[in-house]
């Protein structure tokens, strides 16, 4: 049996709550394991309203040193690469956030930071496709920035293969992808200049 993530809560709950959150986990890392055969092993830790969530998003800011951006589109969840650890903010999470970030658990910590966040989102809409009341609301530009280049690539390299090179078992020439595919390839600053200098 795989081991699985570690579940702390950094707020009081009920016992009741800790089944639902148990569950949501357990269900995530299912959903997973069946699509692409593995689990993360990334502690979960669930905090409770906005304050505990900013102390933990500001928290991983300071001690960051990849340079990584939380972006807003991480309030109700992020994961940290560099500790291993999600966070989820158990009062408004649905089941999408969890699942969305014990994605983020099981890709490459190989590829760049814009790259990941495109493929957790792909994946995450993919496995909620018969299910969108469960997805994560995002914004629009999640899509434009993240979303429509993976699904490009998809399109290009074909779901199996995306699945393996989303999780570290696959590799590719991305020089010979359309540009806007490449640009999820480049130095994390360099993809944020590049994005803020054309609107």
């Amino acid at each position: 049996m795989m081991q699985r993530s570690i579940i702390n809560f950094l707020t009081d709950v009920s016992g009741e709550e800790v089944q639902k959150v148990s569950t949501l986990v357990d269900t995530a890392n299912d959903t997973i394991d069946r699509y692409f055969g593995i689990v993360t092993t990334f502690d979960v830790l669930i905090c409770r309203g906005s304050w505990e969530m900013e102390v933990q998003i500001i928290s991983r800011r300071k001690e960051a040193s990849d340079g990584s951006i939380y972006s807003d589109t991480k309030f109700v969840g992020m994961t940290d690469y560099r500790l291993q650890e999600i966070v989820i903010r158990y009062d408004i999470a649905k089941y999408g956030h969890y699942l969305h970030e014990l994605i983020h658990g099981v890709i490459s910590k190989s590829h760049t930071h814009q790259l990941r966040e495109g493929l957790a989102w792909y994946f995450t809409l993919k496995l909620t496709e018969d299910y969108r009341y469960v997805r994560p609301s995002y914004p629009s530009w999640v899509d434009e920035m993240y979303v429509y280049p993976i699904k490009r690539l998809a399109e290009i390299v074909g779901e199996e293969f995306l699945k393996d090179f989303a999780i570290g078992r696959a590799s590719l020439d991305h020089e010979t992808l359309p540009k806007d595919v490449q640009e999820l390839f480049l130095p994390e600053e360099i993809f944020y200049a590049e994005k803020r200098h054309r609107k």
